[in-house]
């Protein structure tokens, strides 16, 4: 009896579980079915709700239309969802189609967004064609550097339907930069001509002083000067960066270098010098000659009443001379070259004079001396120079000889003198 109880419990639970898989397999062939229905009418509802906005926007702004059916895109708008369904202990998963009917308006309003973006983009253009008209490849150097952030803005909508759309921006331009970037080009550029011209006269006049002194060397000097140059030419002539400032309100403070060039003329001048003592270190000018002609005058007569003489000698193992005399007044009324071991005679008016000797050896005509009343006195020894001088002497119808030799008991006593006191 026990055995038929069992039985009979265990034939009736499995009815039961058979019929709640039945029951179960109904319900959710139903719960599918609907499913289905909703997925479709969810599509034909949102198929009227776009026929419905293309035929709002074909009637409006073409651009704005334009730009809603380039970009929409279905795909967008439908996800994938899942869902269950449970009857008692018994349970089935299914995936639906989900529409999000927003994505139509989001899509609406980027368009616009995207228009007004391109309006923008156009307004950019043209204020770059124009920049580039006026200033050319300072506007290419220096846009890319201050375009982003100073000159267009774009500013990132995060909330502007992530879902949908992911980095979308709104550009615009900042006029007042654009009119600062106007006025920092025309600085710039107006400094960098300024410089350049400035640059072109530096070289130019290195150049015009390289040609004058190649010219006035003879060709066994002109090697020596050459190397010479080369050797120093990074220290005379040379470009460095000057660093400069431009500050603006909205661009703020902007750093840029100009290329200045530097002509060291003292230091070519030395070279040109150390040149020309090479040049004219053995060179020497006949007795009588009077270099300095143009400033002093070049006469060695004397037509007064009264007239006396002058006469220098030098020295054969000694120096050549320039003597120079001054009258009572301080006037250099004679000069004249001696050469060593030669004499030479001055004819003077009878007067007060002093008498000054400038010795040395190797004479350079182009040695510059000194500035005096009649401009600058070129011509003057390149080694071992000397001033020296005697004392005034008055002279009336009589002789002075000055003998420039060293010898015991000499009567000459001189004192020293300088370059000043002896031309000027």
């Amino acid at each position: 009896m026990k055995n038929k109880i069992l039985i009979s419990i265990a034939v009736l639970l499995v009815v039961l579980l058979i019929g709640i898989r039945y029951i179960f397999n109904g319900e959710f062939a139903t719960f599918k079915t609907s499913i289905k229905r909703y997925e479709i009418t969810q599509a034909e509802k949102f198929k009227r709700e776009k026929e419905s906005r293309f035929t709002t926007l074909s009637k409006g702004d073409k651009r704005i239309f334009q730009l809603f059916i380039e970009q929409f895109d279905e795909t967008k708008c439908i996800s994938e969802k899942d869902t269950s369904f449970t009857f008692l202990y018994l349970s089935g998963n299914l995936k639906y189609k989900s529409i999000s009917f927003n994505y139509i308006e989001c899509l609406n309003n980027k368009c616009y967004l995207d228009k007004k973006n391109e309006i923008t983009n156009k307004q950019i253009e043209i204020k770059e064609n124009d920049f580039k008209k006026t200033f050319s490849n300072d506007f290419a150097f220096w846009y890319p550097q201050l375009k982003d952030g100073k000159l267009v803005i774009k500013n990132k909508k995060p909330d502007f339907c992530p879902s949908y759309f992911s980095d979308v921006f709104e550009t615009s331009i900042n006029e007042n930069a654009w009119n600062d970037f106007a006025s920092f080009l025309l600085n710039y550029n107006t400094e960098k001509k300024e410089v350049d011209i400035k640059n072109k006269q530096i070289e130019n006049e290195y150049l015009a002083n390289l040609i004058s002194t190649r010219n006035e060397l003879k060709n066994n000097t002109l090697d020596y000067f050459d190397n010479k140059i080369a050797e120093r030419k990074s220290q005379i002539l040379y470009t460095e960066n000057e660093q400069k400032t431009y500050n603006s309100t909205t661009l703020g403070l902007i750093n840029y270098n100009l290329s200045v060039t530097t002509y060291k003329k003292e230091l070519f001048q030395s070279i040109a010098d150390d040149a020309f003592e090479e040049q004219w270190k053995n060179n020497s000018l006949s007795t009588g000659a009077m270099p300095y002609t143009y400033c002093y005058g070049g006469s060695n007569f004397c037509s007064d009443y009264g007239c006396s003489k002058i006469q220098v000698t030098t020295g054969y193992s000694g120096s050549d001379v320039i003597v120079t005399i001054k009258d009572e007044n301080e006037k250099v009324v004679r000069h004249a070259y001696i050469k060593a071991g030669e004499s030479f005679t001055f004819n003077v008016a009878d007067g007060r004079y002093q008498v000054f000797f400038y010795s040395g050896n190797g004479w350079n005509p182009r040695k510059f001396m000194t500035t005096t009343t009649c401009g600058n006195l070129m011509g003057g020894f390149v080694t071992g120079e000397n001033f020296s001088k005697d004392n005034y002497i008055s002279l009336y119808s009589q002789a002075m000889n000055y003998e420039l030799i060293l010898q015991q008991n000499g009567n000459l006593r001189t004192e020293p003198s300088s370059l000043n006191e002896a031309f000027k």
